[in-house]
C-alpha cells in the first residue's frame, strides 16, 4: 500500500512564508498573512494586497481593484460575451431555466448601468454589476428590454450576473403575478446558485457557499427563503406556485 502524501503548506502570497498570527485566503484559496496590512483587496475574490498600487492589478469600479488571476479571461467586450453567452443559456436550459424569447446581453460600463438604473437604496455593495430593463403597462404588458452586464468581470462571475439577470426577465416574460422584492431577488440568485453548481470551478464553489453565507436581507435572505421553499417542495413547483399567485407555496 503506498504512503499517503501530505498536502503543501500554504504559504503567503506577499512573503512567501508560511503564516503566523492567523490568515486572509481569497477565494482562488490563496493565501495572505493577516499580519500585512491592506492595501489593495481584489473585488472578485477579496485577494488583498500590501500595497494600494500592485504590479498586474487594474482598477475596477469606484476605486475597487481586479487582481491579476481574476483578470484572466476577463469578459472586456461583446465579442468577448458571445463567446459565453451561449454556454449560460444553454446550461440554464438543461435545467428548465429557459426564456420563452430571447433576450439580449450587453456589455457596458459602469458607468452605464448606474446611470441607467439610478439610486438603488437596496444595494448594499455599493456595486451594481448587473440590471435587466423592464417597461410595465400598457397593451403589451411587460416586456423586457435587454439585460445589461459590467464589462470587466471573470468569466464565472460573468455568468453568475447573467443568470441572475436572466432570473429577472423570465420572471417578467412569464407574467408572474406581482412579487415581494426579496422573492424575486431570492429566485434570481436561486438562478444564479444553479447555473453556478453546474459551472464547476473553484470559484463557483465559493460563490455558491457565498449565496447561503450573504448577510444582505434582499438578495442572502430572499435566496435561502426559495433555496428552503425548493428543497421541501421541489423546484417546479415553486416557480409554478410564484408564477400563479406571487408567492411561495
Amino acid at each position: 500500500m503506498g504512503q499517503a502524501i501530505a498536502a503543501p503548506a500554504a504559504v503567503c502570497t506577499i512573503c512567501g512564508r508560511r503564516p503566523v498570527g492567523g490568515m486572509r485566503v481569497s477565494l482562488w484559496g490563496e493565501v495572505t498573512c493577516a499580519v500585512h496590512p491592506v492595501g489593495a483587496r481584489c473585488m472578485f475574490c477579496a485577494h488583498t494586497h500590501a500595497t494600494q498600487a500592485p504590479p498586474g492589478w487594474r482598477p475596477f469600479i469606484g476605486g475597487t481593484m481586479r487582481c491579476p488571476r481574476c483578470l484572466v479571461g476577463a469578459v472586456e467586450t461583446q465579442p468577448e460575451a458571445r463567446l459565453h453567452l451561449p454556454a449560460v443559456r444553454r446550461q440554464l436550459a438543461d435545467i428548465g431555466l429557459e426564456l420563452p424569447e430571447r433576450v439580449l446581453v450587453r456589455v457596458v460600463s459602469p458607468e452605464e448601468v448606474h446611470a441607467t438604473a439610478g439610486p438603488t437604496p437596496g444595494l448594499t455593495t455599493g456595486v451594481l454589476l448587473g440590471l435587466t430593463e423592464q417597461v410595465i403597462g400598457g397593451r403589451e404588458g411587460r416586456r423586457v428590454i435587454g439585460i445589461s452586464v459590467v464589462a470587466g468581470m471573470p468569466p464565472t462571475y460573468f455568468g453568475r450576473v447573467v443568470a441572475h439577470e436572466i432570473g429577472h426577465a423570465w420572471l417578467a416574460l412569464r407574467g408572474r403575478e406581482p412579487v415581494d422584492d426579496v422573492i424575486e431577488e431570492g429566485v434570481c440568485e436561486l438562478f444564479a446558485y444553479a447555473w453556478l453548481k453546474r459551472n464547476g470551478t473553484q470559484l463557483a464553489w465559493a460563490l455558491r457557499e457565498q449565496c447561503h453565507a450573504n448577510p444582505d436581507p434582499v438578495y442572502g435572505g430572499g435566496f435561502r427563503t426559495v433555496h428552503a421553499a425548493v428543497q421541501t417542495h421541489g423546484i417546479s413547483v415553486v416557480l409554478d406556485r410564484l408564477l400563479r399567485t406571487g408567492a411561495l407555496p
